[in-house]
């Protein structure tokens, strides 16, 4: 994957959505338990302080001196790629098999002075599959939380956005059909 001229490798790849969705966006910067699901091999576990390097280069992470310990933490344009490819994974997820009769609903209030920045949430929200029912008020039938939650927090609209999962709702069979279920 290519990212603004970049090379992005399934490894980096993986490793910016886990510092994403890590609490405090640090992680320790030699190898450890956390990284078991992502690097597998013995190579890959002796590549990580080469890929950590490189990322670092790109200027994705930077490396930080935390209580004497070295760690690396998202740098802002390794933060907008960690998002992108978030939201990106996220849009090629495969549906559930059976739905679960939970609609999710997102609404916002959102001030015309960000405009800008309510346009960028409709944007990802029909980027999911979610559908507009009113105004500021979208619909999705899957479970999708903490993907609202990244858009949310990486947003600064903790209370401007509401997720809400409902069972049923007055014409949710006109939903139903749209969304083939």
């Amino acid at each position: 994957m290519y990212y603004k001229g970049y090379k992005v490798g399934t490894i980096e790849k993986e490793l910016l959505k886990l510092i994403l969705n890590v609490k405090d966006r640090e992680l320790p910067s030699s190898y450890n338990e956390t990284f078991s699901d992502i690097l597998k091999t013995a190579k890959q576990k002796s590549e990580y302080s080469n890929i950590t390097k490189r990322m670092a280069q790109k200027g994705f992470i930077k490396f930080v001196d935390k209580n004497r310990q070295l760690k690396f933490i998202l740098t802002d344009k390794g933060k907008k790629i960690a998002q992108d490819i978030f939201l990106f994974d996220f849009k090629n997820l495969k549906k559930p098999k059976e739905w679960d009769g939970k609609w999710r609903l997102v609404m916002f209030d959102i001030p015309e002075n960000k405009r800008k920045l309510r346009n960028i949430i409709r944007f990802h929200l029909k980027r999911i599959g979610f559908v507009q029912i009113q105004a500021s008020v979208w619909i999705y039938p899957y479970s999708c939380q903490e993907i609202i939650t990244i858009i949310k927090t990486n947003f600064g609209f903790n209370n401007e956005v509401i997720y809400i999962t409902a069972g049923s709702f007055e014409k949710d069979s006109e939903f139903k059909k749209l969304f083939k279920l």
